[in-house]
């Protein structure tokens, strides 16, 4: 028979039975809608790691300082560490060799008054590397230098949104703002840098919040820093580097664990072996949904293949062969499926909005994710729609005409 003419004796065939050809389609329908669903999850996921990550830089390694316990502190003392210091940023620079620039910086939350304006900010006391190893962009003004971390000046570079909030109809440069008690002067402020709308899940400093001052600004006695933040001359070498850098630190430390390292690189490999699991599992929820669907379907063919046996042994004595037979059922289960995987997108897509619209979450929709769940609603219709294609083809002609 025609395509034509054969679909459309296949749909005249489900719309006997409108309502129980729907119902058998609603379980291929929330089964293909719940697949794109999570992997439009998955794929947003994705996508704002990665985009977190490059923030960071895929070619940066951060040294910061062990989270403070009992244990820590007692490991410290007992091996004499020292903890994280300038002297460890200059021992890293002088050993690797692969490190192309480097910044030690101390960090805390601050209040910032300048006239009426009050903000909450993060000041972070650093030296002028740490605008080549973050690759800050200045908007206007200029960072810090030698000189005023040699002298001790309180100077301060604004992130965006504090040049915003403090001087809101005026450029910044020339300004003062009051840090508790101290005063500064405004010397530069940087552009907006684009930032997750969730927040940080990786733990990135929020740059447009930041305060720039001169490390030498912020005394402590100790000479310890928060943080290293590196940034290596070649992607290629951070993960080389960055044990180099641990072993390094290691050392300098006695073997006291009181130092983390965060490697970018590392986040994202972490990342992927976790996605490839959400994967499975969203597979497993997929066959699972997609098998009662297919049970569902290979259920209501059964029941037309039954009904219809008078039917069947007709057409077979007016010239159809098994084939056309096979065909006509087979085309059923398909458009069953086929209605049911379009049903399904659309409602994914609408889930995935909806999901990104009230649960915040971020949604990414993929081709490749709506072709494969189209094509294995497809291969279900098929799948579970060739044994009562097989089954009404295989009935005698006679017999089937005899069948009440």
């Amino acid at each position: 028979m025609r395509p034509k003419a054969l679909t459309r004796l296949a749909w005249r065939g489900l719309m006997l039975h409108r309502m129980r050809s729907m119902l058998s389609a609603l379980g291929i329908v929330f089964g293909v809608a719940a697949v794109i669903a999570m992997l439009s999850v998955g794929e947003g996921a994705r996508r704002e790691i990665l985009a977190e990550v490059g923030r960071m830089g895929i070619n940066r390694v951060s040294v910061r300082a062990g989270e403070v316990s009992q244990q820590t502190e007692f490991d410290a003392r007992t091996l004499q560490s020292p903890g994280l210091s300038v002297d460890d940023a200059q021992a890293i620079a002088d050993i690797v060799p692969t490190v192309a620039s480097l910044a030690p910086l101390r960090e805390r939350s601050e209040q910032m008054v300048r006239d009426q304006h009050r903000v909450e900010a993060t000041l972070v006391a650093t030296t002028p590397s740490f605008v080549g190893t973050e690759e800050l962009v200045l908007g206007e003004g200029r960072f810090l230098t030698d000189i005023d971390v040699r002298e001790q000046k309180r100077v301060v570079v604004l992130g965006h949104e504090l040049a915003e909030s403090l001087f809101p109809h005026e450029s910044p440069i020339g300004g003062r703002v009051r840090v508790e008690g101290d005063w500064y002067s405004v010397v530069g402020a940087l552009e907006s840098r684009e930032r997750s709308r969730r927040g940080s899940r990786l733990s990135v400093r929020n740059i447009n919040r930041v305060a720039f001052v001169p490390l030498s600004s912020v005394h402590d006695a100790s000479n310890r820093v928060d943080e290293i933040a590196i940034r290596i001359r070649d992607a290629d070498a951070v993960r080389e580097s960055a044990r180099l850098i641990e072993a390094v630190l290691a050392r300098r430390h006695r073997g006291a664990v009181d130092f983390e390292l965060v490697v970018p690189q590392e986040l994202i490999a972490g990342y992927e072996r976790a996605r490839f699991q959400f994967n499975v599992v969203v597979g497993a929820v997929a066959a699972i949904s997609l098998i009662v669907g297919g049970i569902g379907i290979m259920n209501i063919m059964l029941a037309n293949v039954s009904e219809r046996t008078r039917e069947v042994g007709i057409r077979r004595c007016l010239g159809a062969s098994r084939s056309d037979i096979t065909q006509q059922f087979l085309v059923e289960a398909l458009l069953l499926t086929g209605v049911g995987g379009i049903s399904g997108v659309l409602l994914g897509i609408v889930g995935s909005f909806a999901v990104s619209a009230y649960a915040g979450w971020p949604t990414a929709l993929s081709a490749t994710a709506l072709v494969s769940a189209m094509a294995l609603a497809v291969g279900t219709g098929v799948g579970f729609g060739i044994y009562p294609a097989l089954a009404a083809a295989r009935r005698k002609p006679v017999e089937a005409l005899r069948h009440e």
